[in-house]
């Protein structure tokens, strides 16, 4: 029995540990955004339901992308012999080719990893997002080049996956200076 049989089998311990997950990363991203920008606690409910907003939208965009992933067949790929071959075969690979939505979320995950490398995370919390991001990111790239398609609950698992980090982000985000005062 492989990994993913066992978590469909107990889909509600797997669903609460991908929310879960998601969480803790939605709030260590959102503590190190407060940390290092200060002045954002005086706006917190605004800032917030800017980044909830973002971050949902986001989350829906890569929700979408991993449902129906962009097939690459690596046969189809040849050396670029000139810089225009070479821009085009970047963008394909990159599937930056995919129209309005790509580049909605591409500027939209570009603020935010601007706006993350900006934020004062310690350490290990850094280790832990990034040790997700590549996982993220190798499993969209063997969804992008094999014939991989995945499952409704693998689905699910992603969607549930970035709804927390969203929720995650917004709960610690939108506590105002006075409401941190009180837990101090």
């Amino acid at each position: 029995m492989d990994i993913l049989s066992i978590a469909e089998d107990n889909y509600i311990i797997s669903f609460g540990i991908v929310i879960g997950v998601g969480l803790i990363q939605g709030a260590i991203l959102g503590r190190g955004i407060r940390n290092r920008f200060p002045s954002l606690k005086k706006h917190a409910r605004i800032v917030s339901l800017v980044l909830l907003t973002l971050f949902l939208i986001n989350a829906g965009a890569n929700i979408i992308k991993f449902a129906t992933p962009e097939k690459i067949a690596i046969s189809d790929l040849t050396i670029p012999s000139t810089p225009e071959e070479g821009l085009s075969f970047l963008i394909n690979i990159l599937g930056l080719n995919a129209g309005l939505g790509t580049v909605i979320v591409l500027s939209i995950s570009i603020s935010l990893i601007l706006f993350f490398k900006l934020a004062q995370i310690h350490k290990i919390a850094r280790y832990f997002i990034f040790s997700l991001t590549v996982t993220v990111l190798i499993v969209a790239l063997i969804g992008r080049f094999t014939d991989f398609v995945p499952t409704s609950f693998q689905i699910l698992m992603y969607a549930f996956y970035q709804l927390g980090i969203t929720l995650g982000l917004f709960l610690v985000t939108r506590r105002k200076e006075s409401e941190l005062a009180e837990f101090s």
